[in-house]
């Protein structure tokens, strides 16, 4: 059996994503396709366009077999810990033989020294990283000239023409940052998983242009957000699978947006002192207590994000911390709660039911179909870990329920033991 895993978010399932599927597929040989999806908020620090389970629908429905949740201690991290928990997650199922990606361009091998380096942090490149902090660039800046020097000057032989330009186009993508950290992981686990990048088609991530058939995550969300409700969804037609399009029109909630959660990080930013604000992942002292100076210049999440984003904090840096303040979620959870405990099923295809009996067989972590009956066994570490991704769930649908027609905000509000796996 083969089986190729992608670690994902779908916020929302578009073109470049379905095509990402079938060129993996194709590349390999693969009987069947497992996704490590993030759960009702994203990397970024933000909530999920839509929920998670409409989301492993889109997936399912558009050339997925399975689809597993990323806890969200991994899927509101930094690219290092995200891509640690999703390649974990997808190497403890035992049976996922490929670890499919996006590139921008053919750059597997220079990755791969990169990633070798990282992991290795050897003492030229670490005294460099050092002096970049120092002069006060962000970590993902700090790190990106620490590599250009390291590589320049250590290693003359990687790049014979202008390594240092070579490798900033290298560091400047999302992509090829997370493809760095899904290398590095694959060598931290010992995996067996083969690497299977595949180059991203169409507008790159940042891109809001609606002008392409492969345009981006970012654009649909853009456009979403502006939309006025009456207006028709017939632009993202082309930009979308067509059950993928289906879906979203059929969508029966609101979409969500960090805005919508503005209210709730302000009463916390006013009430928790900055001790406590200081423990939050992703925080410190210094931060904490220019966050709290400037609580009462708050408007809105992304206007305080704005407000507060320097050259070495960045925006993605405090949205993610924010995201923390309300989960609970601190610095030391990281230590306590280092790579995922379960494997926790949102949704399959029936025709992959051999799959999930050859995890339920091979794989070295407790399968999760039945929340209420599978959470008992777990330890006292899953459970800490699976309560974080129920408070997450909770939080989510509290601001859903919110934003709902009057007629809908009647109805009791939807918790995870409720909600059955999907099977279609």
């Amino acid at each position: 059996m083969k089986a190729i895993g992608i670690i994902a978010e779908y916020n929302p399932f578009h073109n470049g994503h379905a095509y990402q599927i079938e060129k993996n597929k194709q590349e390999t040989g693969a009987d069947y396709v497992v996704i490590a999806m993030s759960g009702n908020f994203v990397q970024r620090g933000a909530p999920a366009l839509l929920d998670k389970y409409s989301r492993a629908q889109m997936a399912l429905s558009c050339g997925a077999d399975l689809v597993l949740e990323l806890p969200v201690l991994f899927a509101v991290s930094s690219a290092e810990h995200f891509a640690k928990g999703g390649v974990s997650l997808l190497h403890h199922t035992g049976v996922v033989t490929h670890l499919g990606f996006g590139m921008e361009h053919h750059y597997l091998p220079t990755l791969q020294n990169v990633a070798d380096v990282l992991l290795r942090q050897p003492e030229a490149y670490q005294a460099e990283l050092r002096k970049q902090l120092k002069n006060g660039l962000s970590y993902p800046h700090a790190r990106s000239r620490a590599l250009e020097a390291y590589f320049i000057f250590q290693k003359p032989g990687f790049r014979k023409e202008s390594p240092q330009q070579h490798l900033q186009e290298i560091l400047a993508s999302s992509n090829n940052i997370l493809a760095i950290e899904y290398l590095k992981a694959l060598s931290y686990y010992k995996s067996a998983m083969i690497p299977c990048p595949v180059l991203r088609q169409g507008n790159g991530y940042h891109n809001t242009a609606l002008d392409h058939d492969f345009c981006s995550a970012s654009a649909i969300r853009a456009f979403l957000k502006e939309r006025r409700s009456a207006c028709p969804l017939e632009p993202l037609a082309n930009t979308m699978p067509k059950a993928a399009y289906t879906l979203l029109g059929r969508y029966p909630h609101p979409f969500l947006f960090e805005d919508d959660f503005s209210t709730l990080i302000h009463y916390k930013l006013l009430t928790d002192p900055v001790q406590r604000i200081a423990s939050y992942a992703d925080s410190s002292l210094p931060l904490a207590n220019r966050i709290k100076k400037m609580a009462p210049y708050f408007v809105s999440w992304s206007g305080f994000c704005q407000l507060l984003k320097t050259k070495n904090v960045t925006y993605t840096r405090l949205s993610r911390l924010l995201l923390h303040m309300l989960l609970q979620i601190c610095q030391e959870d990281f230590c306590a709660l280092s790579k995922p405990s379960y494997l926790r099923v949102l949704g399959f295809r029936k025709s992959a039911a051999p799959l999930l009996s050859a995890i339920k067989k091979q794989g070295s972590l407790p399968l999760l179909t039945n929340l209420s009956k599978d959470s008992k066994r777990l330890p006292a570490t899953a459970q800490k870990l699976l309560s974080y991704d129920l408070d997450a769930s909770n939080l989510y649908h509290l601001i859903q329920h919110s934003k709902e027609a009057p007629c809908a905000r009647s109805l009791p509000i939807k918790n995870e033991y409720q909600q059955p796996i999907l099977c279609l």
